[in-house]
């Protein structure tokens, strides 16, 4: 997994490497990370898997560099702010900036332990490799809004688009993880990071689509969900 830290001050950025180096010793993970002073640096690199952003810098604050990532990127951009101020996840909230974590600075270990480990158990970086023709393209399971049955084949319907594929919606299914995607109805998968809302009879996506819901266990797996993102 790739990580990158970005805050304009150098020693939290320093501390926050070294934990997460210890963190992934002990258990076994490959883990780097890349430091960033700031927002404009961090925007010239290729995606990272996580993102821990200062929610204050001088010049491009975290909400401004969020917006950018999500902008180059797509909106399931993985990312976790660091802030000193107790309102600032109210505050960013109210800005309908998407945040998938907070921690606290200064940083300490147990905090950093359990905001991994939320990561890993919610499934934000798994991949999966599909068949196109002759060759083939590795997808991020975060970036998958929903997979759509279409005849034999099934559409992926990602920030970029859809994209057909073919195999069945059962195939695509035993690839994803089961504690992101949930299956809606026969001809549709949905992806909890995506739900905007839903009720008794569908499910609308982030997107602005609007599915057909038949399996009345949602409601709950997707509750259960939001407990274990934001326990």
């Amino acid at each position: 997994m790739r990580i990158a830290l970005c805050d304009d001050e150098p020693n939290v950025t320093e501390e926050l490497a070294r934990l997460i180096s210890d963190y992934a010793a002990e258990r076994d993970c490959d883990i780097t990370c890349d430091r960033f002073a700031d927002g404009p640096a961090l925007l010239k690199k290729d995606r990272y898997d996580l993102y821990f952003l200062d929610f204050r810098m001088d010049g491009m604050d975290g909400i401004a560099v969020a917006k950018a990532l999500k902008e180059k990127f797509g909106n399931a951009v993985t990312v976790c702010y660091l802030t000193s101020y107790d309102a600032a996840a109210a505050q960013i909230i109210n800005q309908g900036v998407h945040a998938d974590g907070f921690m606290k600075k200064p940083a300490d270990r147990a905090a950093l332990d359990e905001t991994l480990d939320r990561f890993y158990h919610t499934s934000y970086f798994e991949r999966f490799e599909l068949r196109r023709g002759k060759s083939f393209r590795t997808l991020y399971a975060q970036d998958v809004i929903y997979v759509e049955a279409s005849d034999k084949t099934v559409l992926i319907h990602t920030a970029d688009g859809a994209e057909n594929y073919n195999y069945s919606i059962t195939e695509i299914e035993r690839m994803l993880p089961k504690n992101l995607f949930f299956r809606i109805q026969r001809s549709f998968i949905v992806n909890f990071q995506y739900v905007y809302s839903y009720d008794a009879k569908s499910v609308t996506m982030r997107n602005g689509d609007t599915l057909s819901l038949k399996d009345k266990s949602f409601p709950g797996a997707y509750r259960e969900y939001m407990f274990l993102l934001n326990r």
